[in-house]
């Protein structure tokens, strides 16, 4: 679909334009919300249930969810969306089960904090860096996506889109802050949900009802449309054996355990008025995601019903070209809003993050003691230039899943165990939370590169092209089977370390904010977690 494909692009304009300037007006009237520091970064810890529930789930339903979740199921069935909606939908579960009382609990600021108290300053910086990296490549794909969703629907050449979207997404999360991308965010929510729903049952009804949709259920990989485990046919994707497995095993884990210690999530928890909501907005917002995302999975098999031979390009246009030719103009223009709030819900969080890092975190590493003064104006400043950033590999890659994907898998394999550990193990320490790291990301490294030339790059010769390997499957599949290894070297290396070097590295005592040793209640009893002193009754 090229340039303007769709007929009244004019009135696309302004609806988007409508769109646009609303978020503008949301973050004019939450900079009066700003007094200090903690009022960018996490709304001075006020926000209510339903803002906190909706900007978690805004913040994961992204635009690769929707355009991505669709063209998976078109060519896979449901295998081909267990990394998304199944796997992040995993991650809420978790979080408002396990780790989203435990994180507000400690009145961080960001999920920095944290890693800082809990092991020392050396692994704080190295977690800053790491979550920094993974938010500028998400930015950058997630830019790529307005861009394209613009070129379709408004005819507006797709680097132009891109520059646009940065410049909205820059100058609302600029002026409010957390207070800006949460109120913006549960508005995007609601698009997202009334834009997926119009297109999703007004398909199912001109095309024959529910019936119709399972009954004639496939994909084009052959695949049965709603296999939920590897099948003896066609195994996972393709693959068999062990690495259909640990590809299979990938799907759920890359967001199911690597979202969760994101300061994406993390932010958002720690903006919530109390521990208990924290844990009931994770929830709300993970039953709300598995209903919406499962949405765009019933789009694309509905697509494959009615056109199952498209080129692999092609699949990621599937939303469009169904809004396009069966949805009234209005609809249409609809859906074409709620794509785009569905990818700058996504960003404006992940440049809010980033943001907070830099200015809270990075800031008190070079100048210890800054108040919250200067620490405001640093996450300010840092807005424009982490989305400088990002535009430049936007522009650069022009690709949409290579950067997402590659994002969370770094977390994954760098930062979960430190995390996990920190909470649930007393004798972890500094040196395990770092070999941790630093062994997960080389060991990911050389795991990816084993798998492209002992399996993926076979898998994916003549995909395309006979003879010719298809590179972006390779690398994908491959980023993916390799975090598995990956994985469990982090693990090894965080207990193995911390136990060689008790003596000489000793564990920090798990605390809050203030310094206080952390709070955990089991049993209706209260307990000091110290790893120094032992449980306190």
């Amino acid at each position: 679909m090229g340039e303007g494909s769709f007929q009244y692009a004019h009135l696309a304009i302004a609806g988007l334009a409508v769109y646009m300037l609303l978020m503008l007006a949301v973050g004019w009237w939450s900079r009066k919300q700003i007094k200090n520091s903690v009022d960018f970064i996490i709304a001075g810890r006020r926000l209510p249930l339903f803002l906190t529930a909706g900007t978690i789930f805004a913040t994961w339903f992204c635009g690769g969810t929707l355009m991505g979740a669709a063209a998976q199921s078109y060519l896979f069935g449901n295998q081909g969306v267990i990394f998304d909606p199944w796997g992040s939908t995993l991650s809420l579960l978790l979080t408002a089960l396990i780790f989203g009382r435990l994180m507000r609990r400690g009145g961080y600021l960001t999920i920095i904090d944290f890693f800082d108290l809990r092991y020392g300053k050396k692994m704080g910086l190295l977690a800053a860096l790491v979550q920094v990296i993974a938010e500028i490549g998400w930015i950058g794909g997630q830019l790529v996506a307005s861009g394209v969703v613009l070129q379709i629907f408004a005819g507006i050449p797709l680097l132009w889109g891109i520059a646009i979207s940065c410049l909205v997404l820059i100058v609302y999360t600029w002026q409010g802050g957390m207070w800006s991308v949460a109120v913006t965010d549960f508005l995007q929510a609601g698009l997202i949900t009334a834009g997926a729903a119009v297109l999703l049952f007004t398909l199912v009804r001109q095309l024959g009802g529910w019936s119709y949709l399972f009954n004639n259920a496939g994909s084009q990989s052959g695949v049965p449309a709603m296999a939920f485990f590897p099948t003896r046919e066609h195994g996972y994707l393709g693959y068999f054996g062990l690495p259909g497995w640990l590809y299979y095993l990938a799907a759920w884990l890359s967001t199911g355990l690597g979202d969760i210690p994101s300061q994406d999530l993390a932010q958002r928890l720690l903006a919530a008025r109390n521990e208990k909501m924290a844990s009931y907005s994770a929830l709300i917002a993970a039953l709300l995601y598995l209903v919406v995302g499962m949405m765009p999975v019933l789009l694309g098999t509905l697509m494959y019903e009615l056109n199952p031979h498209l080129a692999i390009a092609e699949t990621e246009m599937i939303l469009p070209y169904l809004a396009i030719n069966y949805l009234p103009p209005a609809g249409t223009i609809l859906f074409a809003v709620a794509l785009v709030a569905a990818i700058m819900s996504s960003a404006d969080s992940a440049l809010l993050a980033a943001s907070s890092v830099l200015g809270h975190n990075v800031l008190h590493y070079l100048k210890p003691g800054a108040g919250s003064g200067l620490t405001l104006k640093v996450t300010r400043l840092c807005i424009p230039v982490i989305a400088a950033l990002s535009l430049l590999i936007a522009l650069y890659a022009q690709t949409i899943y290579m950067l997402a994907v590659i994002t969370w898998s770094l977390i994954l394999v760098g930062l979960f165990a430190p995390y996990a550990a920190g909470f649930f193990w007393k004798k972890c320490n500094q040196s395990g939370a770092v070999a941790a790291l630093a062994g997960g990301l080389l060991s990911w490294v050389a795991a990816v590169l084993f798998f492209m030339r002992h399996a993926t790059m076979a898998a994916n010769t003549g995909v395309i092209e006979e003879g010719a390997v298809y590179m972006d499957w390779a690398i994908w599949d491959a980023v993916y089977m390799g975090s598995i290894p990956a994985f469990a070297v982090s693990i090894g290396l965080m207990i193995i370390v911390s136990l060689v070097t008790q003596r000489r590295d000793p564990p920090r005592p798990l605390v809050d904010m203030n310094g206080n040793p952390f709070i955990r209640r089991s049993g209706g009893r209260v307990k000091c977690f110290n790893p120094n002193l032992g449980p306190q009754a």
